[in-house]
């Protein structure tokens, strides 16, 4: 293992931003459907950029269909990230934030006093993950990975 391999979530069963079409053949393959539910929390998380929330989401989805069911939301979630297209982290209370996971590898620094994230790559993780890979023989998955302290702000403060 190398370094730059170090950490690397199992590659999604295709590649790329979510695209409806992409969805509905990855569904297809395992016997199931595009929704029109499925849908628009498709289109509702291919509108945001880097990390949404499952609240978020249901908000935006409920706008464009106020009859919108919120736990389909959670469910496409699920089956979004069971085939491989999107990740979660925790933020700083806990809750889960999604994003795609076509995102090149990084780990999140997260401030418990602000909540201020922050990305950090794979490749700076690096000499960590090869420790690690060296002396327990375990591929760290960094896609999961969130590391809580204090942002150089509140720690000063």
């Amino acid at each position: 293992m190398t370094a730059s391999t170090a950490g690397r979530s199992p590659a999604p069963e295709h590649p790329g931003r979510l695209q409806w079409p992409d969805v509905a053949a990855l569904l297809r393959r395992r016997h199931l459907r595009l929704t029109p539910q499925r849908r628009a929390v498709v289109a509702a998380l291919s509108e945001f950029d880097g990390h949404v929330t499952a609240t978020q989401l249901v908000e935006r989805c409920v706008e464009r269909d106020p009859d919108f069911v919120p736990s389909t939301v959670y469910r496409t979630l699920d089956l979004l990230e069971d085939l491989g297209l999107i990740t979660h982290i925790h933020d700083a209370e806990g809750r889960e934030e999604f994003q795609p996971a076509d995102e090149a590898p990084h780990a999140h620094l997260i401030c418990r006093v602000c909540g201020a994230t922050h990305e950090i790559g794979g490749d700076e993780l690096g000499d960590f993950l090869g420790q690690i890979h060296r002396r327990y023989h375990f591929d760290v998955d960094v896609s999961h990975l969130s590391i809580f302290g204090r942002c150089e702000s509140c720690a000063s403060s």
